[in-house]
């Protein structure tokens, strides 16, 4: 199972509250490196907290199985898109 971004931007429009990504923040929540067609543009270096992968590798393996994981983001993802709409 992996975790299918479809590029909607809203993580990316709301990261006010993720510690990790303070410095990133434009000051209304929304990232720096958003780009206007909601891409990153410094996907290839993005923080580790941007990344699925990396961050379940780094914080959660030892916690979850990845299934459970990757559940949970979809979970996640869903919430924000009904919250703050598509």
């Amino acid at each position: 199972m992996i975790f299918v971004c479809d590029k909607c931007g809203i993580c990316c429009k709301h990261i006010g509250q993720v510690p990790q990504l303070k410095q990133f923040d434009s000051g209304d929540g929304k990232c720096i490196h958003l780009t206007e067609d909601n891409l990153c543009d410094i996907y290839s270096d993005r923080p580790d907290i941007c990344n699925v992968d990396k961050t379940y590798e780094l914080l959660f393996k030892e916690k979850m199985a990845k299934e459970e994981y990757i559940k949970l983001n979809i979970k996640i993802c869903n919430e924000l898109k009904n919250k703050y709409g598509t």
